[in-house]
């Protein structure tokens, strides 16, 4: 008898592939013959996993009309199966395979879209963890403070973008004005993403300084170092208001020192 382990590679490859003969002989015909039974299974598969990229990908999927992201849907479900058994992980890859296809150049922002949808997402499904507490941070001696690496909440996604994304995510929400016009010369944004206190997902915009400063903190970098690189690229930064902005959002989830274990 074959082994399962061996069975489901076989109707794996029959599946992506197409090609059913090394399956034949495991599956009982039962009214249908056997490659019909594949194709049935393929067809679902295929199915499946076009609708949960729509689901995660409405916006696109409403540029870009049915027809057209069906297609894209089918190619990129052909090139990229998914390697976990959770339809809400699957198309993580979807706005780099937009960035290569030719057809699209004309709508350059849609793949930077696709990047905020993914965010989206991403931030709905992340784990969950206590908010760091805005009286945390006081408890710290002065002399320790730029020492301390802070911990972004799981749920915060950085995204930054050469186009207006927000507003054309805005824009093609159900209920938004039809009438509305979004020039691409408006200028690029970047934003925070994350949970809030009702577990609704939210952001809001940064500027250049603000953002490079979260990256920083996302990279590890400590408070210190941060702080002092986002105020020499802009002598405006106000590091105490975007800390304490932080906190109130509960986008801080914990604190370390360099010489702590994580």
């Amino acid at each position: 008898m074959q082994q399962l382990s061996a069975l489901q590679s076989d109707l794996r490859r029959a599946i992506l592939s197409g090609d059913s003969r090394a399956s034949h002989t495991a599956i009982r015909p039962l009214g249908l013959p056997p490659a019909q039974r594949l194709r049935i299974h393929a067809n679902h598969y295929r199915i499946t996993l076009s609708e949960a990229l729509a689901a995660t990908y409405p916006v696109v999927a409403r540029l870009l009309g049915e027809p057209c992201f069906a297609g894209l849907a089918r190619e990129f479900i052909q090139l990229s199966p998914p390697t976990s058994p959770c339809l809400f992980e699957y198309g993580g890859g979807f706005a780099h395979y937009l960035d290569a296809v030719p057809l699209l150049m004309e709508l350059p922002y849609l793949p930077d879209v696709a990047r905020l949808e993914w965010a989206l997402n991403e931030a709905r499904h992340a784990a969950d963890a206590a908010a760091l507490p805005p009286a945390a941070l006081a408890l710290l001696q002065d002399c320790c403070f730029a020492e301390v690496v802070l911990t972004l909440h799981p749920s915060s996604r950085l995204v930054t973008s050469s186009y207006p994304i927000d507003r054309i995510w805005r824009t093609n929400q159900p209920g938004a004005d039809p009438e509305t016009t979004i020039g691409l010369d408006e200028g690029g944004t970047r934003l925070l993403i994350h949970r809030d206190g009702d577990d609704d997902v939210v952001w809001c915009p940064l500027s250049p300084c603000e953002f490079d400063f979260l990256q920083a903190l996302r990279a590890g970098v400590p408070l210190g170092c941060a702080w002092g690189a986002a105020s020499r690229a802009d002598a405006s930064f106000d590091g105490g208001r975007t800390l304490s902005g932080l906190l109130a959002a509960g986008v801080l989830a914990d604190f370390r020192f360099p010489t702590t274990q994580a």
